[in-house]
């Protein structure tokens, strides 16, 4: 019969501590914190976040497929009235990326101002596709709205020019911080440039005073305090990046901050009118 040796009696308590809280730090600190980063991405690239004018009776908001999207994934678009009822809408959406075109051909029946969701079924995904000779390019680089013709509920028909071609900036991919967490992908834009403005603190603004001024007219060399050039290794350090990481989320943790609209650090007491 193996008995279990005293290390073994010490260390697996130990580690099913440890990882019960770190599964409650995650849920009741990292969770929350994930959701309202991503929420206040989503509310600026979801589906009726942006609307675009269409001729005068139409309006329109499109939001195309992301890898990070969660499930179900789709690519749409969405129309609306702005004055006159629309009988009848009949447009072809066109998308493009490389050489390679996907048309797909819309008719929506009475627009009001209720906005109505179409589902764009042959548009692919944004993506980077590698060719084969090694190059990089994107699976949708812009899209169109092309031979548009509308029906007016007075029975007046209206037909529309192509729209503007929109270019995908793809910022989302090239700029944007992603992290895949829980079975989702989560944008922590939010959480990263809180904690760039920590580190640009420790860098820039500690152990050194608020306004500096210079004088072409000075006749006095200013000269650093040696107490201050003394601190500036203490900044180095705390702008680390993994020290920087763990002073955002013990200060979340201490719940005496919380993430500003402005995507900082704010403590959590601060009065709005300051």
């Amino acid at each position: 019969m193996d008995l279990p040796s005293p290390l073994s009696l010490i260390t697996k308590p130990i580690a099913w501590l440890c990882e019960k809280l770190s599964d409650w730090l995650l849920k009741r600190m990292v969770l929350p914190t994930y959701r309202l980063s991503h929420e206040r991405w989503a509310r600026h690239h979801r589906l009726g976040s942006h609307w675009e004018p269409l001729g005068e009776h139409i309006e329109f908001s499109v939001d195309l497929e992301r890898p990070t999207d969660s499930a179900p994934k789709a690519s749409r678009i969405a129309f609306r009235g702005k004055t006159t009822e629309v009988t009848k809408l009949k447009i072809v959406f066109e998308a493009w990326g490389g050489s390679v075109r996907y048309p797909e051909n819309i008719t929506v029946y009475d627009i009001d101002e209720r906005p109505i969701i179409w589902t764009l079924a042959n548009i692919p995904c944004q993506d980077i596709v590698v060719l084969d000779d090694g190059r990089v390019q994107f699976s949708i680089e812009q899209f169109q709205l092309r031979r548009c013709e509308l029906l007016l509920k007075g029975g007046t028909h209206i037909k529309l020019p192509d729209s503007m071609i929109a270019t995908l900036g793809h910022n989302w991919i090239l700029s944007d911080e992603w992290v895949f967490r829980w079975g989702l992908h989560w944008n922590v834009n939010s959480i990263k440039w809180a904690k760039t403005s920590i580190q640009e603190y420790w860098r820039l603004g500690f152990g050194r005073p608020k306004v500096i001024v210079y004088s072409p007219f000075s006749n006095k060399s200013y000269r650093e305090p040696f107490w201050r050039i003394g601190l500036r290794p203490i900044g180095w350090v705390m702008s680390l990046g993994w020290v920087v990481t763990a002073q955002f989320w013990l200060a979340l943790w201490s719940r005496q901050f919380n993430l500003s609209a402005e995507d900082r650090l704010q403590w959590r007491w601060k009065k709005v009118s300051e």
